[in-house]
């Protein structure tokens, strides 16, 4: 049995449970809860929805904060091709997939980030818009005829038991390929202090051509961040871009689009500051300490100004700069 999230095409978002789903059959019953407490069986035609998310079985942590980092995403991302879906309506989905064609009418995408609430979506190819597809370092290894498709499969059963090691360790252990052949299909670069674009490069997340693309726009928008040019681009979601930088930085992260503020956690700081550093108060840690999301947590001077004008000790997190800016409008409307 299967905890699912349903968003149908005509907008319609049901939860539930999915006890027989098959991609091949045309319906699946999706067990809903009732106002009134009591347990429906809705059958659920493939053709009438936009995407289905499973979720994981895991708890949802209390704290909107996430401590993942880049590195691992390497579950996700190494598995055959890297996925960017854009919707009809807008909303755009990264992910990895053992196989996908245009022709197929749907494929589930494994989500890249760690944090990610879903362990798959299945996503019905007639909602969708535009597919952005490259191969990953599974398919690259069976195209070079390092692996065969059923090392790739075992390598991966491997890894969903042992979920902190790469795919890559796992199949050197398994002498399916050579720490020299590995290292010839990764061509991994070991900078120390390595860059936002080549954090992404590295792990997957974009191809050196989107980079390349995305730093010329840059050199043309210089008030631009690179991180709001993927997204404008389409590359990257906000979450991607605050993976990214939590893990360069050293900083946990924050999705502020998913998460629900109260006012007087928001009133915690004076809004001049809010507005003027483009903060937002998160959440109380512990038992005084006020989680602040910013699009620049390192910088210095925001951090020494914010701690003089707080009751509370500080502790400063990443978080889209989009999602602050939409979030200061709604809450201080006279800042647009």
């Amino acid at each position: 049995m299967s905890y699912v999230v349903v968003n149908f095409a005509d907008g319609e978002e049901r939860t539930g449970k999915a006890a027989f789903f098959n991609i091949q059959k045309a319906t699946f019953p999706l067990e809903v809860e009732t106002a009134e407490g009591r347990t429906e069986v809705r059958t659920v035609r493939l053709e009438e929805v936009k995407k289905i998310v499973f979720l994981k079985k895991e708890p949802v942590a209390a704290s909107a904060v996430h401590y993942e980092t880049i590195s691992q995403s390497t579950f996700a991302s190494t598995v055959a091709f890297k996925l960017v879906v854009e919707f009809q309506d807008g909303e755009l989905m990264t992910g990895s997939a053992m196989k996908y064609s245009p022709e197929d009418k749907g494929f589930f995408l494994i989500p890249l980030n760690p944090a990610d609430p879903s362990e798959r979506t299945y996503i019905n190819s007639s909602s969708i818009k535009k597919v952005d597809k490259k191969r990953l370092l599974g398919k690259l290894l069976i195209d070079d005829q390092r692996i065969s498709e059923s090392q790739l499969k075992e390598a991966l059963d491997i890894q969903a038991e042992q979920r902190g090691k790469k795919i890559g360790s796992i199949m050197v252990d398994e002498t399916m390929i050579s720490r020299k052949q590995l290292d010839e299909s990764l061509h991994r670069q070991k900078e120390k202090n390595i860059k936002l674009g080549e954090l992404l490069v590295e792990a997957g997340y974009i191809t050196r051509e989107q980079l390349e693309k995305a730093l010329a726009l840059q050199k043309e928008y210089r008030q631009k961040r690179l991180g709001q040019i993927l997204v404008e681009l389409k590359y990257l979601t906000p979450n991607d871009i605050c993976l990214a930088l939590a893990s360069q930085l050293g900083f946990a992260w924050v999705d502020l689009n998913q998460t629900v503020i109260p006012d007087e956690i928001i009133n915690l700081l004076p809004a001049e500051a809010i507005k003027k550093y483009e903060v937002i108060p998160v959440e109380i840690k512990g038992k005084d300490i006020l989680v602040v999301a910013s699009s620049q947590p390192q910088d210095p001077d925001l951090k020494k100004d914010l701690r003089s004008l707080a009751d509370f000790p500080l502790e400063f997190v990443v978080a889209f700069d989009g999602y602050i800016s939409a979030l200061i409008r709604k809450h201080f409307p006279d800042s647009s």
